[in-house]
């Protein structure tokens, strides 16, 4: 599990853009995000949880808090389409 905190932190550290710490805000609306800035949110949230999420769920989600919840989930959680723990 991850806190929000360290969520923007990382957001943050990509230097992604982020238009509020409220994590809110629709990426093709307020904050503008390419499919890049996703799949390096991506790799870097799988490099700090540990988790493999499924690149299909991952962009499903509309929000930065969409995101943060996929990865907050409890593994196993197959609703939030986790696969698995990375050893």
């Amino acid at each position: 599990m991850i806190s929000k905190d360290d969520f923007i932190r990382i957001v943050r550290d990509l230097r992604l853009p982020m238009a509020n710490p409220d994590l809110e805000n629709d990426f093709d609306q307020a904050i503008s995000w390419r499919s890049l800035h996703l799949v390096r949110l991506f790799v870097a949230m799988q490099k700090a949880t540990g988790r493999r999420v499924s690149v299909a769920r991952l962009f499903e989600e509309r929000t930065l808090s969409g995101i943060y919840g996929v990865f907050a989930e409890p593994v196993g959680d197959s609703a939030a389409g986790l696969d698995q723990e990375v050893a």
